[in-house]
């Protein structure tokens, strides 16, 4: 703060206790007044949009996609604009980096912005940021809130009848719910099955690595049959070479 601003802002404050209203009962009137909106719109809302109680979850299933709370679809949505990267970097960038600059940057502002203004129309840095940060949670909230729970469906061409066969065993088993094709699907904790074709235990092996995972911390499917599991492996095995 120059010295021309403190001049400005002394006579401002000196004008204001002159003019001004005491803080009771003035100050604590509209504070009252504000809270009481404020309660009576999130009523309104709750009562508007009621939040509806589904079936309990079975702990036990292998087909439920998970989503977060509404209040988490912000950072549900980063998630997915990073996806298609290496398993580790979408999970750094979008809940660690992302949401630790912004909470800098919130601590840092006021050593930043030091001017002695209050006025919103006075300080317009201020405001644009404010207004912008709002913008883009509200933004991605609605975008994480409209996203389909299990990425959209896999546009993948060159399929054998087989293989689509496997394709819709793929999706309706919940295996983008671990596992990520082509930007659709989750970026872990399962490997990216992008180019699976490439680096295949065969169609065999494939489909008795799905019976039977031996230890791995994927589920076995086993209550598939052998030829769904044939199908899932005749999907998996074209990945990347064949089916595109």
């Amino acid at each position: 703060m120059n010295r021309g601003q403190k001049e400005a802002y002394k006579r401002d404050y000196a004008a204001s206790k002159v003019h001004g209203k005491p803080f009771f009962p003035y100050a604590v009137y509209k504070d009252l007044i504000i809270a009481t909106i404020a309660i009576g719109i999130v009523v309104g809302l709750a009562i508007w949009q009621r939040v509806e109680v589904g079936e309990p979850v079975n702990p036990g299933t292998t087909d439920f996609v998970p989503r977060p709370e509404w209040y988490f679809f912000f950072l549900f949505e980063l998630l997915r604009l990073f996806k298609n990267q290496n398993s580790l970097q979408p999970v750094i960038m979008a809940t660690f980096i992302i949401p630790n600059i912004m909470m800098v940057l919130l601590v840092l502002w006021p050593f930043i912005d030091r001017g002695p203004e209050r006025r919103p129309h006075r300080r317009p840095l201020s405001m644009v940021l404010a207004a912008a940060l709002i913008f883009f949670l509200a933004y991605l909230t609605h975008m994480g809130s409209e996203a389909p729970a299990g990425g959209g469906p896999l546009a993948i061409s060159g399929l054998t009848p087989e293989a689509e066969a496997g394709l819709q065993l793929f999706q309706a088993n919940g295996c983008t719910s671990c596992h990520m094709v082509k930007d659709q699907g989750a970026p872990g904790p399962g490997p990216n099955l992008t180019q699976y074709g490439t680096r295949s235990r065969g169609i065999p092996g494939t489909a008795a690595f799905i019976k039977d995972p031996a230890g791995n911390i994927m589920p076995s499917f086993d209550r598939l049959s052998e030829q769904e599991r044939t199908q899932l492996a005749t999907f998996l095995d074209g990945l990347g070479t064949k089916f595109k």
